[in-house]
């Protein structure tokens, strides 16, 4: 008996650490591949090595993505450069430029696949906490270490990885501190500084802040309702002030804790614009001063403001076509993944053939099994919600609505499917729980063992068929086309 706990023991700690060494694999294996630069890193990439050695985004000669690939520079001018999201990401993207210098591709990616081998790692451990055991929470990291969306945004350096990885840290954060009850909330401060570190990647990181902190007000509001109504059957009668009070209390100290943190962390990451003149709009107020109280804001402040105004109207105004703009009602189905590169040659390929032409190809396409397996899920479980209201449903829809709802509303805007990657843990976590449920409560526990396990197995072939897709291998045409499985895809 004490060998098998021994056993166990020592399954339990090395499983994770096998997930984790898997994730990294998919991750790193000829990250330079494709050796130029990837859909948008052509922004990303220069925009961070812009701010590396000008601690703000310029602008570049056109054309100049072949002589960056190269190591050359020179295109990067003096002029700002209107840019669009927050400087955070790039400012990590840079880490590896500084590392491995501009001309390497790994360089431009290692950043973000290292957080995205730490996006599984989280992953692990919030299902460990939601579920109570490491069964599942393996499970769900499994899933996380092999599905396609998170393999191949963590081998481009885009900023969608990144604003994963900290919507998942935050997430992470206020797990522990719904299990904490000490005073001074130093969990939640740590949820806020994650969330304010996701909006100072995109801005839809605010999506996040906002319904992480209705959340965390709402559960608090109904554990004093409880306490309230437990202390009302005892004695018979208690005036609601008792309960409105400090639930009213208890919200304006969660709303300063979050907002405030927050606040200050994504305005540090402005710091290379603070100290530099030559950022976009720097010196704005300089010339157009505001007036009245507004006039009283440091002009600094008054510039980043209205450059944040112009931000707004450019993402409220992207409506231009692009080939591979999705639906957002198609992104959970995998509809229209996004072509991130293509490449062609004669010859010199795997399953090459006389008939046929070589072709480098990265999809952003997760994988169908996980992704359609989770929608069936989540339609149970939502299903099931209405009647029970059941608290972990409620706590991984949270990400979900966070992630995905607010792209509903916006749907004339130019977007595309791999935005799902800011919020796949939630929906691969919903599998995990569709599939924990099912197995609990079924009446053939041996059966429903056996499904289990060959749709896992499934999962692992589909992930192994689709990887060249997904890492930009070089294939035959012939073999690249029995991937595209649907019309929409290609």
């Amino acid at each position: 008996m004490l060998t098998l706990l021994r056993n166990k023991t020592q399954l339990d700690r090395l499983l994770p650490l096998a997930i984790l060494a898997l994730a990294a694999f998919l991750r790193l294996f000829d990250l330079g591949q494709p050796n130029s630069l990837v859909f948008d890193e052509t922004y990303y990439v220069k925009d961070a090595f812009s701010l590396l050695v000008n601690g703000v985004e310029l602008d570049w000669q056109s054309d100049s993505d072949a002589n960056f690939a190269k190591g050359d520079t020179s295109g990067l001018t003096n002029d700002p450069s209107f840019v669009v999201h927050p400087p955070l990401g790039k400012w990590l993207i840079a880490l590896g430029l500084l590392v491995f210098g501009p001309g390497n591709p790994i360089g431009w990616r290692i950043v973000v696949a290292l957080l995205g081998i730490a996006t599984v790692w989280l992953g692990i451990k919030c299902a460990e906490r939601i579920f109570e055991g490491k069964i599942w929470a393996n499970l769900a990291g499994f899933f996380l270490a092999i599905d396609g969306v998170g393999i191949v945004l963590s081998r481009t350096a885009l900023l969608d990885q990144i604003l994963g990885f900290f919507a998942l840290l935050a997430f992470y954060f206020l797990l522990r501190d719904l299990e904490d009850s000490s005073r001074y909330r130093p969990w939640l401060i740590a949820m806020s500084i994650s969330l304010g570190l996701a909006t100072a990647v995109k801005w839809s990181g605010l999506y996040f802040l906002a319904v992480f902190a209705l959340y965390r007000v709402l559960v608090s509001a109904k554990r004093n309702y409880v306490a309230h109504r437990s202390i009302e059957s005892e004695t018979g009668e208690l005036d609601k002030k008792l309960w409105l009070i400090p639930t009213a209390l208890e919200a304006a100290k969660s709303f300063v804790l979050v907002i405030v943190p927050a606040a200050i962390s994504y305005l540090l990451s402005w710091l290379g614009w603070f100290l530099s003149p030559n950022g976009w709009d720097r010196n704005y107020a300089e010339n157009n001063p505001a007036t009245g109280l507004a006039g009283v804001i440091p002009k600094p402040l008054q510039s980043l403001w209205h450059y944040h105004e112009e931000i707004y109207g450019f993402h409220a105004n992207l409506t231009s076509s692009h080939p591979y703009s999705a639906n957002p009602l198609s992104w959970l189905f995998m509809l229209r993944p996004t072509s991130f590169f293509w490449d062609e040659r004669a010859s010199d390929c795997a399953f090459d053939s006389a008939e046929t032409q070589c072709v480098s190809a990265v999809t952003a396409l997760g994988n169908p099994l996980i992704w359609w397996g989770a929608v069936l899920a989540m339609s149970v479980l939502i299903g099931s919600w209405f009647r029970t209201r059941d608290r972990i449903t409620s706590l991984l829809l949270i990400g979900v609505i966070a992630g995905y709802v607010p792209w509903l509303f916006l749907m004339n805007r130019t977007v595309f499917e791999f935005y799902v990657v800011s919020f796949s843990p939630w929906i691969i976590l919903i599998l995990v729980f569709g599939l924990k449920t099912w197995y609990e409560n079924s009446a053939n526990a041996t059966r429903a063992k056996y499904l289990i396990t060959s749709f896992v197995s499934l999962t692992v072939l589909v992930s192994l068929f689709f990887y060249p897709v997904w890492s930009g291998m070089w294939i035959s045409y012939d073999f690249w086309r029995i991937h595209m499985w649907l019309p929409s895809w290609i």
